[in-house]
């Protein structure tokens, strides 16, 4: 059978570990001078998380156990950029647990980590006015303008990227707010465990749309010990779908994938 394009299973990325299996893909943008540029760049309108599909699939799992989900802010680190990436890519995904929890008292540090974050990848810019603009919203509790903003802040740290023709870094903040949800989606569903819960957790095509990106990236940094822990986590997260039963995902598949999930983010917050 011939492969899908990476076109068509970067389609599939637009819902994430989020939404549910039942969701159609989205349609696709207009196209635009904009639209070409991105495509020529090799990042489309699918390449990111949809923000609006996350809250979706967090809406569905509630109650979420804040408690339970919640990690500190990382401290500032002299990283190496691709894996600031990644950091950018999971804080975005705790903004969205922060929102769905409504936690006021830890919007402020929010705002004030994403730029912090975005000034060493060089879009600094593109975030701070959404970073004061988050600060302000969540003091008033106002949580659907947060939603808003954060989308906001996405999609203009996207454009920052396409405009330094760096779309492996798009990639890359994509891949660590994927990581980041997948380990909440997975423990939510652990808490409170159902078949039909545990369905959302297959997406054999999003692994292969990673696993793919990982390998064109340059051989430095693929064999760096952090990429390669990246790898062996997706395939491991991948014999847990292959080895599924015909009755679907067990308790015990939830809980591999989702410590396969936490050790990776930890080492995306932690790794050399």
């Amino acid at each position: 059978m011939r492969k899908p394009s990476k076109k068509k299973l970067s389609i599939l990325c637009i819902g994430l570990v989020f939404s549910p299996v039942t969701s159609g893909l989205a349609q696709e943008e207009p196209v635009t001078a904009k639209g070409y540029q991105r495509e020529e760049l090799g990042v489309n309108p699918y390449t990111a998380p949809s923000i609006a599909q996350i809250f979706e699939r967090l809406d569905k799992l509630r109650p979420l156990p804040f408690e339970h989900l919640w990690r500190e802010f990382p401290p500032g680190s002299p990283a190496p950029r691709e894996q600031k990436g990644m950091i950018f890519g999971g804080l975005v995904a705790d903004g969205f647990l922060i929102v769905e929890a409504e936690k006021r008292n830890l919007i402020d540090d929010l705002g004030r980590v994403l730029l912090r974050e975005a000034r060493g990848l060089d879009v600094a810019d593109r975030v701070m006015k959404h970073s004061a603009s988050l600060t302000e919203l969540g003091r008033r509790g106002n949580w659907a303008a947060v939603r808003e903003e954060l989308v906001a802040t996405q999609t203009d740290v996207e454009e920052a990227m396409i405009e330094l023709r760096d779309q492996k870094m798009a990639h890359l903040i994509s891949l660590g707010g994927w990581i980041r949800g997948l380990e909440m989606s997975a423990e939510a569903v652990e808490e409170k465990f159902s078949p039909e819960r545990a369905q959302v957790l297959l997406q054999p095509q999003l692994l292969d749309y990673f696993e793919e990106e990982l390998k064109t990236l340059p051989p430095s940094i693929m064999h760096a010990p952090l990429f390669e822990k990246i790898r062996a986590g997706l395939k491991s997260i991948r014999e847990s779908f292959n080895k599924m039963p015909a009755s679907g995902l067990q308790v015990n598949d939830v809980k591999s994938i989702h410590e396969q999930a936490r050790e990776l983010n930890l080492a995306i917050r932690h790794s050399d």
